[in-house]
Parts: structure tokens; sequence; C-alpha cells
């Protein structure tokens, strides 16, 4: 069931789709998928299409990235909460990872709204979030006004 479920989802990114499971009974959003409902424990879960809108809590930098994805080394790794709810660690883009200073600076401007993609590394689709620079810079502007 579960390889079942896993095959769904990866067939689906390579459609430019992504989908999370919502529990039937109490209606727990789930991401990435799931057979069962964390919350409640049941087996009904449904196929929903995520918006991809989410907000950005905060966010680093490894040095050591799994050899997979080792070209593409430096990137940055966050924690999103997508708008249906659920939190996840999940790589950013739109963020500065040159230097410890430029993260810190940044990671005091969260949270930050950020924005779903399909991307292709290392030979697989893996779901990334991109940073809304708009709506980031009008929070940015707002904060330093205080």
């Amino acid at each position: 069931m579960m390889e079942r479920m896993i095959e769904k989802f990866y067939k689906s990114l390579a459609k430019g789709k992504i989908y999370g499971t919502k529990c039937k009974k109490c209606k727990e959003f789930t991401f990435p998928p799931k057979a069962g409902c964390k919350k409640c424990g049941a087996h009904k879960m449904e196929w929903k299409t995520i918006s991809g809108d989410g907000t950005l809590h905060f966010f680093s930098s490894g040095n050591l990235p799994p050899m997979k994805f080792a070209k593409y080394h430096p990137y940055a790794y966050g924690a999103v909460e997508l708008k249906e709810g659920p939190v996840f660690f999940t790589q950013i883009e739109g963020v500065d990872v040159s230097n410890v200073e430029a993260i810190e600076e940044q990671n005091m401007q969260m949270p930050m709204p950020v924005k779903a993609k399909v991307k292709k590394m290392a030979g697989m689709n893996i779901v990334v979030f991109k940073v809304v620079k708009s709506q980031a810079k009008k929070k940015s502007k707002r904060k330093s006004k205080k």
C-alpha cells in the first residue's frame, strides 16, 4: 500500500502536481502523503492537491549534503508551514546562503511567504519552496519602520 502511495506521489510530481492526503474522519491534512492519519489513526485518506502556499519559519544551510545532492551545494533547507497546516523540512530557494551573517539577517525577517514548485534534482522530482520576494520585501519594510 505504501509503495503505491509513494509511486503515485512521484508520478504526480513528474506531471507538476503536488498532492497531500486528508483524513476523511477528522479532516487532518498530511504532507507528504501518508496511508494513515497521524492525528486520529484512521486509514481512510483521500488525495488532495496542495495550494502550494506556505510560510517559511526559518532556514539554514548544511556543509555535508547527501552525496546524491553534493553538486547542488550550497543550498538552503528550512521549516515550511503549508496553508493546509502541516509543517515539514524542505529545500528553500530565493535566500542567500553565502555566509552565516546573511542567513542570520534573513532569519530575523521571518516568517516569509513561500510558494511550492516541482524541481528535478539528481534525476528525481522533488518539492521545493521559493520565497515570494514581493511579499517578503513588504514585510521587511514594515518591520524596519517600527
